[in-house]
């Protein structure tokens, strides 16, 4: 069982209350701290070896935070999506890669497709966002305490999920920082959190990161305006030269593939080099739910200006 919050932190050298700081696992004093913890063992061995990994390689896993119910409820929900007989308002599937479809389109406009159309659009590329504001099923992962409880402690102050992704596939997505698409403050409170849903095949374009890309690096090296601006609101010429910057970063690194099994659970720090692997087999699906956790009072998306790349 996870300590709650303040039982971990309190009595470590220094006072968490400023906005302005690091968290806890990202300051020079980390490690140091983190060994007080264990002394004094208001951190369990387990705990002691998740947190020194993040601190060390900037990630983490775990396993069985989430019970298998919650899992096979949401996997079943989502192979039902797109033959449903009436659909469910305000839902839109984004990030569609399929012959002669647009690129987003409403459930409603999916459930218009004739059989076959609904089915060739359920074996290619696309995404769902914020599907626990509609499933009860993705909000009882969303909303899972054990997992919340370990992202705070990794940050070392009251975190909450924020946002969500469902995919059915691989995506092949570029490389990128998560600060570098999220507007937080301060600076590198965020955890990304990947579900593997399905044990997940290296032919299924798994997700790929570099561990210690997220040391001695700071968002405002690339986005100097950050948290204003980054990478959705950048002009469109700066947008390559991003990549061109990721990738030449990662090239400092070892590229690692989570080949999860399911309920497996990837947490990865906001400046962590991460993306989607090559997809080798188009039939193979990576059944998964991302979801990003933001300190309390730290999202400044809706202080962002426009206009915006997507």
């Amino acid at each position: 069982m996870i300590l709650k919050i303040a039982d971990i932190l309190k009595n470590l050298p220094w006072s968490f209350d400023s906005t302005a700081e690091l968290p806890w696992l990202d300051r020079s004093r980390a490690e140091k701290s983190l060994q007080k913890a264990r002394q004094q063992r208001r951190i369990s061995e387990r705990e002691y070896q998740l947190l020194d990994h993040w601190r060390e390689l900037g990630y983490c896993v775990v396993k069985d935070l989430i019970p298998a119910t919650a899992i096979n409820n949401l996997v079943a929900e989502l192979a039902d999506l797109f033959f449903l007989e009436s659909a469910i308002p305000g839902l839109r599937i984004e990030g569609i890669q399929a012959e002669n479809l647009p690129a987003s389109l409403s459930h409603e406009q999916v459930l218009a497709l004739d059989m076959e159309q609904r089915k060739a659009l359920v074996n290619s590329i696309w995404r769902l966002h914020a599907f626990h504001e509609i499933s009860p099923a993705a909000r009882a992962i969303f909303d899972n305490q054990n997992l919340r409880d370990l992202v705070n402690l990794i940050i070392g102050k009251s975190c909450e999920p924020r946002y969500s992704i469902n995919f059915l596939h691989g995506t092949e997505q570029g490389l990128h920082e998560d600060m570098a698409v999220f507007y937080v403050h301060p600076a590198n409170h965020l955890v990304g959190v990947w579900i593997a849903l399905e044990d997940i095949s290296a032919d299924a374009g798994p997700l790929i990161f570099y561990p210690k890309s997220h040391k001695n690096i700071k968002v405002t090296d690339f986005f100097p305006d950050y948290p204003a601006v980054n990478l959705k609101n950048i002009t469109a010429a700066q947008i390559p030269q991003y990549q061109d910057y990721v990738n030449q970063r990662a090239q400092n690194y070892d590229c690692q593939s989570f080949t999860a099994k399911k309920g497996e659970i990837l947490l990865w720090h906001g400046m962590l080099i991460h993306g989607g692997g090559k997809i080798n087999n188009n039939l193979l699906t990576r059944k998964s739910m991302v979801i990003h956790f933001i300190v309390e009072g730290g999202d400044y998306n809706d202080r962002a200006l426009g206009p915006f790349n997507w």
